[in-house]
C-alpha cells in the first residue's frame, strides 16, 4: 500500500515538474501547448489583451442585456488581473501553466458571452 502512494507521489511530481521546469527555459524554447493554449508569456499576454479589447467593446456597444452587462461586469477585472500579473518583467516559469488555466478559463466564458451578443 506505501508503494503505491508513493509511486503515485512521485509520477505526479515528475508529471507536474517537467511540465513547469521545461515551460520557458531561455535558450531551450517554449513547451508547445497545454490543451489549446500555448505555454509562452507573449502569447497568453496577447490572448489576455485581446479579451479585455473584446470586453471593453462588448460593454461600450450597448447591445447587451442586463445579465449580459453584470457578466461583463464580473470578467473585465480578471481578465484586466490576467494582463497585469502577465505584463509583469519576470513570471515565473512555474506560475505559466496556471496562467494559461486561467486564460483558458476565462477565454471560454469570453467566448459563451460573444455568442450570445452576435
Amino acid at each position: 500500500m506505501r508503494y503505491r502512494v508513493a509511486i503515485g507521489a512521485l509520477v505526479a511530481a515528475l508529471i507536474v515538474g517537467a511540465t513547469g521546469a521545461s515551460a520557458q527555459i531561455p535558450g531551450v524554447g517554449n513547451l508547445p501547448s497545454v490543451g489549446s493554449l500555448p505555454l509562452s508569456k507573449d502569447a497568453l499576454l496577447a490572448k489576455a489583451k485581446e479579451m479585455v479589447s473584446d470586453l471593453t467593446s462588448m460593454k461600450d456597444s450597448g447591445k447587451l442585456a442586463v445579465d449580459q452587462v453584470k457578466q461583463v461586469d464580473t470578467l473585465l477585472p480578471k481578465a484586466t488581473s490576467l494582463t497585469s500579473e502577465l505584463e509583469k518583467p519576470q513570471v515565473e516559469a512555474s506560475r505559466l501553466p496556471q496562467l494559461a488555466s486561467d486564460v483558458s478559463d476565462l477565454q471560454k466564458q469570453v467566448g459563451a458571452l460573444k455568442s450570445l451578443v452576435k
